[in-house]
Parts: structure tokens; sequence; C-alpha cells
């Protein structure tokens, strides 16, 4: 499977990260469908939702907890926190521009 090759070659640091990458390349192309349907600007708000709730479950076990897990890391923290920026500014700028 393509997940085991890239996580064998250290593109990710497990097979969950390879899968929530892709996921979250499938939520952008859905937010890029927006493109087709302007009138439909909630489409932005449920990759926006899924990526704040990662972030937010992240950081939770990550600081307040303290316990180590294979998915939840600093590294989840970053990217969930970058791509929440990402959707929020795609939103506004959708929305005034």
């Amino acid at each position: 499977m393509i997940f085991e090759w890239a996580v064998r070659k250290k593109l990710f640091r497990n097979i969950n990260h390879a899968i929530w990458f892709l996921m979250s390349v499938w939520l952008l192309l859905l937010t890029l469908a927006y493109y087709f349907y302007p009138d439909r600007r909630l489409i932005i708000l449920l990759p926006l939702g899924i990526h704040l709730v990662a972030l937010v479950q992240s950081s939770h076990a990550t600081y307040i907890k303290k316990q180590p897990t294979e998915t939840l890391s600093k590294d989840c923290i970053w990217f969930n926190a970058v791509m929440v920026g990402l959707y929020l500014i795609l939103f506004f700028f959708l929305k005034y521009g």
C-alpha cells in the first residue's frame, strides 16, 4: 500500500499521519469545490471543524495530559493549526474577496 511505502521512506512518522494527510488533501479539494458552488460558503466549515477538533485533541493529549501517543504529537498540533489558519483565511477571503 502507498501509505506503508511513505512511512518506510520516512515521509510520514506512521500510517495514521499518512492517512490524516490524505484526508486533509481531500478536505482541501472539497473546499476548492466552493469555486464551483460559490453560494455554498458553508462547505468550508466542515474541514475547518475537523481540523479544529484534531487540534484541540492533540493539544489536550500532548500538553495537558502529557500522554505519549503515536498519532497525537506536536507535529499534529502544528499541522492542524496551519490547516485551521488556512481554512480561516480561505473562508474570509471568499467571503470578502
